[in-house]
């Protein structure tokens, strides 16, 4: 702790304490983002600057910067979604300064809203048929996997997560409870963790399609086993992404992330009917405001039907 009055502190010093507050609240991964967020981002500009000094131009000047050359490897600047991120941050920083230190809140007035919205990616329908088609047809379980999160709009580290004792095949649905992630230590080095889902709403039960139960009935192992892995100890996301990249590839289909399989459910979802808080809690959203914002009006297909329906 630093034992000076908070006047005096520095970025840099306010930060590290915003920091060490975060440290017993939030996941390990989601800490050593915070803290290589800090160290790679934002201490290298405003770090030394007195904290309670900084001025709304100096903000706005760093932002420019993260956005012109902000890559660190010299090759322009970071994406709108990355600057977002770096900036809700530090807004976080910002609040904890002014309820613990009564110090003023110097992102008061820095709108995100400059920043555009990434729209998200998703599967045609065409290409979620092939994929499904070849996923079907050369049925191994990083496959089957991957037809899974498709079919239920688990993230990458809560598929790796399944374990036999939560596939529960006779009520056909699963539960979330634990997520693999592969984080960095700041360092250079990665480590492995499993932990609890990052916010109590993704601890969550979904239902699965009767046909992909049926394919788990025939895979089903010890309890203890990680359903990816058929071992008891999971297979980390990098695996399963790469086999993704690799058949998506084969099949010539456009380079898209396996994240965008979630969103491929949600929109196929939305399209279905299904009701936006059905569809937050199955996604395991922590508002139903996210999933709204970021599915609802995103189908022209559904606009178009709602608008015929005026003239029947």
């Amino acid at each position: 702790m630093f034992k000076i009055t908070g006047k005096k502190f520095t970025m840099k010093e306010i930060g590290e304490l915003w920091l060490q507050s975060k440290k017993l609240n939030v996941k390990s991964s989601s800490y050593c983002s915070y803290k290589r967020t800090l160290d790679k981002h934002i201490y290298p500009e405003l770090g030394k600057l007195k904290y309670s000094a900084i001025t709304k131009s100096q903000l706005n000047s760093f932002v420019e910067n993260l956005l012109i050359s902000g890559r660190k490897d010299g090759k322009g600047g970071l994406s709108d979604s990355t600057v977002k991120d770096i900036i809700t941050l530090l807004k976080s920083v910002s609040k904890f300064a002014r309820s613990e230190y009564d110090l003023k809140d110097i992102c008061e007035n820095l709108k995100l809203s400059q920043f555009k919205k990434n729209d998200i990616q998703i599967l045609t329908n065409s290409e979620r048929k092939k994929l499904e088609t070849y996923l079907l047809d050369k049925l191994t379980m990083p496959n089957l996997c991957i037809l899974l999160s498709l079919y239920t709009g688990l993230r990458v580290g809560e598929i790796c997560g399944l374990k036999w004792e939560d596939i529960d095949i006779k009520n056909g649905c699963l539960f979330v409870i634990r997520t693999v992630e592969r984080i960095s230590l700041g360092n250079g080095k990665t480590i492995v963790v499993i932990e609890p889902p990052k916010t109590e709403s993704s601890i969550r039960k979904v239902y699965i399609p009767h046909f992909i139960v049926a394919l788990l009935k025939k895979y089903k192992d010890n309890p203890e086993k990680y359903i990816l892995s058929g071992k008891t100890e999971p297979k980390e996301p990098r695996f399963l992404q790469y086999r993704f990249k690799t058949i998506i590839k084969k099949l010539n289909i456009k380079d898209l992330s396996f994240h965008s399989l979630r969103h491929t459910y949600a929109s196929m979802c939305i399209e279905k009917g299904f009701d936006p808080k059905t569809l937050s809690e199955l996604l395991g959203h922590s508002d139903v405001k996210i999933t709204l914002n970021t599915y609802v009006h995103s189908s022209d297909a559904l606009k178009k039907k709602y608008v015929k329906r005026l003239i029947k």
